[in-house]
């Protein structure tokens, strides 16, 4: 799957601020990349919060206010989750190297790319049992 990024077109102070902030609890120093040296400025980034979710409550389902997904079980069956908060700052998903790609003569060159719990429902029972109970 290609997952290559394109410079934004427009500007976007709540975007930068959020990468930046993202590009500074990942790099080491604050300032170069873990894993070519290159600096912030050198680099292709995106960020956002990680998010989980679990299975939504019975006082959830009836509130019209909250935000339900619908999540498809292994078995056929689907059931209602809700979004969960874990983190209050966003994260750094993918980091491209400019200056690297450049070097290599290569469109990109992933740095960084973060591909663990993105969308995991948690808080299922893991037998065929429990699940055709959450269903």
């Amino acid at each position: 799957m290609d997952r290559t990024l394109k410079r934004a077109k427009r500007r976007n102070k709540r975007r930068i601020e959020r990468n930046g902030g993202a590009w500074e609890r990942f790099s080491p120093d604050g300032v170069h990349c873990r894993f070519c040296r290159h600096d912030g400025s050198q680099h292709l980034m995106s960020s956002a919060q990680p998010h989980f979710f679990r299975p939504a409550t019975d006082a959830e389902r009836r509130d019209p206010w909250v935000i339900l997904y619908r999540h498809r079980l292994p078995n056929g069956n689907s059931m209602l989750v809700r979004r969960m908060t874990v983190a209050n700052r966003a994260e750094l998903i993918t980091a491209y190297c400019v200056d690297c790609a450049e070097s290599m003569g290569a469109s990109q060159v992933l740095c960084y790319q973060r591909n663990l719990a993105i969308g995991e429902v948690i808080g299922l029972g893991t037998s065929s049992k429990d699940m055709a109970i959450a269903a």
